[in-house]
């Protein structure tokens, strides 16, 4: 095999290997207007995951999200639950300004913004169709202003999830759009670039 045609296979080797892609969000920014009432049909619980033992409660049958979970703690991230007598119902994360390091579905620069942001957030199958994803983020924004009462809160979704709806009727508005690609290759650091124009209109949503 010819130099060339061996750097040629070796550069789609790792290429194949590598893990890149290109996220493009909707971001948001908490309105101001705190709504008082839950959103949740169904009764639910709350609790904060601020350590590794809540962790360990409400994931550790899933090692592959306490370990997740666990570098979340690490990088000053806090989470909330809802739950039923400790069975999780819905859960999200949130980015605080004395976190050290940004998720790797977003940008590196907002921990520089001195900001609260949400992320992470999910349902599970059995109890979606109740208002949870909605109560997660009310109970996060609430959990946010108890300890921040001026605290500049933002969130963000794919441009294509069908989660801009519930982001918009639980008083976020759209703060521009942002593009983010990642790049990584086995053994090697995570590469991000990206660019936050809060001005660009938001596209229309998914049907």
């Amino acid at each position: 095999m010819s130099l060339v045609s061996k750097a040629k296979h070796t550069t789609q080797d790792l290429t194949s290997k590598a893990k890149n892609a290109k996220l493009d969000l909707a971001a948001y920014k908490f309105a101001g207007e705190f709504p008082e009432e839950s959103y949740a049909s169904i009764d639910t619980e709350r609790a904060v995951v601020d350590d590794r033992e809540s962790v360990r409660r409400f994931f550790g049958d899933d090692p592959t999200w306490r370990d997740r979970y666990f570098e979340y703690l690490e990088d000053g991230h806090v989470g909330m639950v809802l739950h039923d007598d400790g069975e999780v119902m819905s859960y999200g994360w949130t980015l605080t300004p004395e976190s050290v390091r940004a998720p790797r579905a977003l940008p590196d620069t907002i921990v520089e913004e001195d900001c609260y942001w949400l992320f992470d957030a999910g349902t599970e199958p059995a109890y979606r169709g109740n208002g949870l994803f909605k109560e997660i983020n009310r109970a996060r924004t609430e959990w946010i202003l108890e300890r921040d009462p001026d605290a500049t809160i933002y969130t963000d979704t794919g441009v294509d999830n069908v989660a801009r709806y519930g982001i918009e009727s639980s008083q976020f508005e759209p703060h521009g759009t942002i593009s983010l690609v990642r790049f990584e290759l086995p053994g090697t650091p995570l590469l991000k670039w990206s660019r936050w124009d809060r001005d660009a209109e938001h596209p229309p949503k998914p049907e």
